[in-house]
């Protein structure tokens, strides 16, 4: 019954976000009894090789650890703003799509900086997210075949017709985005944590076992797709 409330009143995408909603009794009402919150116990720090799926959504991955702040099943409960609940060097790889967007710069920056943490050395770390230097250039260009397929861009009831109106879509994605990337300040960002370096790539430019990329037509049209290296 609870259940069925909480869902009439509350959106679930709307806690997504705010990144937290509720505290753990409303988040179990939402995902039921198999619901965990990773780091209420030490199993989690004693993990190691494990490749991250964060920021998952409902593309929960098998043979992968898949953390939200909105877990799908077979997915973990974790704010990222509030660190990684893994040990120092316990993973491998670490996925991250379209996520980073939806951060505040600093808050960015420190997710970065425990992903730096959680990576064993030589781990690497595939970034991919809205390119706004993509979209700038596009705009400067009228390149009307770049905004051709973005006219329902993040599922918009009714299809967008300027650029303009796309661009700002994208920038601010009815309040979830907080800052647009583009190589050149990811890169920045990465080696002044530490990273040794960052390569731009695209979608499945990775090896096999690693390779989860979202399939969706629209993101290799308007996304950033870096591999970062510990």
């Amino acid at each position: 019954m609870l259940r069925r409330i909480l869902r009439n009143v509350i959106r679930p995408d709307s806690i997504r976000q705010d990144l937290n909603v509720g505290g753990t009794a409303l988040r179990q009402a939402f995902h039921g009894a198999r619901f965990e919150v990773l780091g209420n116990s030490g199993e989690l720090h004693r993990l190691r090789a494990v490749r991250l799926n964060i920021g998952c959504g409902s593309a929960v991955k098998e043979g992968w650890t898949n953390l939200d702040i909105c877990p799908a099943p077979g997915a973990f409960y974790s704010d990222a703003r509030n660190g990684l609940p893994l040990g120092d060097g316990a993973a491998v790889h670490i996925h991250c799509e379209h996520f980073l967007e939806h951060l505040e710069f600093a808050a960015a920056e420190r997710f970065l900086g425990e992903c730096h943490r959680v990576l064993s050395p030589g781990g690497t770390l595939r970034v991919i997210v809205p390119d706004a230097e993509k979209y700038l250039t596009a705009y400067c260009r009228n390149d009307e075949e770049f905004f051709r397929g973005l006219k329902r861009l993040g599922g918009a009831r009714v299809p967008l017709v300027t650029r303009i109106e796309i661009v700002n879509q994208m920038f601010r994605m009815g309040d979830a985005h907080r800052f647009a990337w583009d190589f050149e300040t990811l890169e920045l960002v990465t080696k002044r944590i530490g990273f040794s370096r960052a390569l731009r790539s695209s979608l499945g430019d990775i090896p096999s076992d690693l390779n989860i990329d979202g399939t969706d037509p629209w993101r290799p049209v308007e996304s950033l797709y870096v591999n970062i290296h510990k």
